[in-house]
């Protein structure tokens, strides 16, 4: 086995074996995936036994839509938008109210029926699907024939019912909703009127109005006031500065220009205060310490304010008679002295018309301060006056857009109740049964009686390849001596194939009584004998082996006899020592006596000589356990062993230890020390792989030296063993061997 080697990590071809060994690997399941195909086949019977029949049918319904007819002439412009409806209108056939309905109208369900017990007891399938803007297809699954066949109709049918009878309750109720609220509007508009009507009463807004209007004109009459005494003013420098270049029509005109423009003459009767002018009536306000005079226009003062521009004519017609008299008359000509007296009379009547226009002149100017003083007083109450209207204008404003809403909301209002009782029952949208594409009443579509058996067979194939697959996935013992070779790290120096335990415990005595033992049986333990002495230790010459296990019942006291044997037969003297205190059988397999053996040898109960026994293969000897002491394991770390090994050493050619497991027991650790190398034993399909990954690990960290393992139980009555290690095989030795065994080897 030296031969093997560790994997090179790359990945091996998939060839012919290993497709092979793969398929041969799962041979010991074949009775296993034979029951599970049966099953697979089993459970597709007996669902057509047991399962229901189902029917079918697909049914064409189209959808009525002036809209969408509309959206499809102008070249799918809303395409979206119709799209949208048919998925709300698809939505609402799938919906499990309409279905009931349609069920119950079909007589397939009750009044207490529900959608579950419905799709459970008697319609699994029922759905709609949208074919293009204008088409749906109904996909009807049932157990019943006669359901299939009737319910693509009953479905639009109630579709329609249902459609109508919601639209109607609608219609009441929105027509009640809206009666309700036109009545409150109704009620609103009321109040609000009386509500106008008692602000307007309240508020005076009339009044208000009016207020505003008699105190409108104060600001425009302020300016006026205060641009006239601007003029005057301006006049009167004017006078002032040009008294001696103005005659009196140009001091008349200038006097009659500014009062020919005032809107509010004087007038005879009205009083006029006067600022430091004596007039005939003085008055004393009791309310203020200023003193003022007060002159009552007179009617002279106003009376012919306007005459002089006809004495003026006049003068002008008297110079001119009087130029043309004087070409023909002198100076003393009665005519002359008579137009003198008139042209003197009319410049005394300007005269006086001129003091009058002074006088009202002055009087004008003391009438517009006044005025201007008693517009001042009132400007605050124009603006109060303006500032009341204002507010109470904008609170009736508000209260008329107010009034105005509450209208409109009532015009709206009417008009939606007109609407739904003379629009209610148009309908957006109408279906239409158009037949069915596949109607399968007369013969069910399930079960199928070829679709099952081919379920069947895949159920019971998927069994069969996948339960296999999981054992042997999750099975974590060692079935593959180069597998594990690879797991664990060290080399398979060996096989022991599954035998009859008695053949195997008699093969050491074989040879020497004339036992007719297999040929391949005796060649593995020769195996294995050459892989160890091919194996060189570096601890020493290899006379000193140890054999070991994981666990207990792993064979390694039957192959450790056996390995014994093979090197006896070798000539070599060869002495079999059982260290397992506790439960070693060395005894029972080569049939030696057990009466005084190691214990008594650690204790000192009996001698070297004493304790080493002869076996029946030639130069083969054997120390047994003897009787169990307590406490003797420790003496196999102390000196005692370690003096009786250097002892032994001297008179045999090679030294077996079978030793006891390496997993919860400390002997093992101590004897490693001792021993030139170690081979652990390892039982074929029944040893864990982390049992043996974790001996081996134990025993490497104290330094042990691994010839490697022995697969032990390999059985080759299965195929993938058989195939794999034929030349381990009985029949490859009883093909090549016509020799019998010798009794001894040389």
């Amino acid at each position: 086995m030296n031969s093997k080697t560790q994997p090179s990590g790359k990945d091996s071809k998939l060839d012919g074996s290993s497709i092979i060994r793969t398929v041969l690997a799962y041979e010991d399941y074949w009775r296993l995936m034979i029951i599970l195909v049966l099953i697979g086949l089993l459970g597709g019977t007996c669902y057509f036994i047991y399962a229901r029949a189902t029917y079918e049918s697909q049914a064409l319904i189209r959808a009525n839509s002036f809209l969408m007819s509309s959206e499809a002439a102008v070249g799918n412009a809303n395409a979206d938008r119709t799209y949208r409806q048919m998925r709300a209108l698809m939505d609402q056939l799938n919906s499990g109210y309409v279905i009931l309905e349609a069920a119950r109208a079909i007589g397939v369900a009750g009044p207490s029926t529900t959608f579950d017990g419905l799709r459970d007891d008697v319609m699994p399938v029922c759905r709609m699907a949208i074919l293009d803007q204008s088409h749906f297809q109904i996909l009807v699954v049932s157990y019943d024939a006669e359901v299939v066949k009737k319910m693509p109709q009953a479905l639009v049918d109630a579709y329609e019912r249902i459609r109508l009878k919601i639209r109607s309750e609608y219609r009441d109720t929105a027509v009640k909703r809206y009666a309700d609220e036109v009545t409150e509007i109704r009620k609103k508009v009321a109040e609000q009127l009386d509500s106008r009507l008692q602000f307007e009463e309240q508020s005076a807004l009339a009044n208000a109005q009016i207020e505003m209007e008699r105190l409108s004109n104060i600001p425009v009459d302020i300016v006026r006031a205060k641009y006239r005494l601007k003029e005057h003013e301006e006049i009167s420098r004017i006078l002032q500065e040009q008294q001696s270049s103005l005659d009196v029509i140009g001091k008349l005109s200038l006097i009659s220009g500014f009062t020919d423009e005032e809107k509010d003459p004087l007038e005879a009767g009205r009083v006029v205060r006067k600022g430091g002018a004596v007039a005939p009536f003085t008055f004393s306000s009791p309310s203020t310490d200023k003193k003022f005079t007060q002159v009552v226009v007179q009617p002279n003062m106003v009376d012919g304010l306007k005459s002089w521009q006809e004495l003026e004519r006049t003068k002008r017609a008297t110079e001119e008679k009087l130029r043309l008299i004087q070409t023909k008359f002198l100076d003393d000509h009665p005519e002359v002295i008579k137009l003198k007296d008139e042209l003197k009379q009319v410049e005394s009547a300007l005269d006086i018309e001129l003091k009058v226009a002074l006088t009202s002149f002055d009087l004008e100017k003391a009438r517009l301060t006044e005025k201007l003083e008693e517009l001042d007083g009132k400007l605050p109450e124009y603006h109060k006056a303006i500032k009341s209207y204002d507010t109470k204008k904008l609170d009736y404003d508000l209260m008329e857009k107010s009034q105005l809403a509450w209208d409109k909301a009532y015009e709206k209002l009417s008009q939606r109740i007109e609407s739904l009782e003379f629009d209610g029952d148009k309908a957006p949208l109408s279906l239409e049964f158009r037949g069915f594409t596949n109607l399968r009443s007369e013969m069910p579509v399930s079960p199928n009686k070829s679709k099952l058996f081919m379920m069947g067979c895949l159920l019971g194939l998927g069994l069969a390849g996948g339960v296999p697959f999981l054992l042997r996935r999750f099975d974590s013992s060692v079935v593959e001596l180069s597998e594990f070779e690879g797991t664990l790290g060290i080399n398979g120096i060996g096989l022991v194939p599954l035998s009859d335990p008695k053949e195997l415990e008699s093969l050491n005595r074989a040879p020497t009584v004339g036992a007719n033992v297999p040929n391949a049986l005796l060649e593995n333990f020769r195996l294995i004998r050459s892989s160890i002495l091919l194996n060189g230790s570096p601890k020493g010459d290899g006379r000193v082996i140890m054999l070991t296990s994981a666990r207990p019942s792993e064979g390694k006291t039957t192959v450790s006899s056996n390995v014994a044997w093979a090197f006896s037969s070798l000539g070599e003297k060869t002495l079999l020592i059982d260290c397992d205190l506790r439960r070693g059988r060395v005894h029972e397999v080569i049939g030696a006596s057990n009466a005084v053996g190691m214990t008594d040898l650690l204790t000192g109960r009996a001698s070297l000589s004493e304790c080493v026994q002869k076996v029946e293969a030639e130069n083969l000897w054997a120390i047994t356990r003897g009787m169990v002491v307590p406490g003797t394991t420790e003496l196999l770390n102390s000196g005692v062993f370690a003096a009786i090994l250097e002892e032994l050493k001297k008179k045999y050619d090679r030294i077996i230890l079978d030793t006891p497991p390496v997993l919860g027991l400390s002997e093992t650790a101590f004897l490693q020390h001792h021993a030139d190398g170690v081979a652990i034993v390892v039982r074929c399909g029944k040893t864990l792989r982390k049992d043996v990954e974790d001996a081996v690990q134990s025993l490497q960290k104290l330094g042990a030296h691994f010839y490697g393992f022995i697969l032990n139980g390999v059985d080759f009555s299965k195929r993938v063993n058989h195939y794999y290690y034929y030349y381990y095989s009985a029949s490859y030795y009883d093909a090549n061997w016509d020799v019998k065994p010798a009794k001894k080897e040389t």
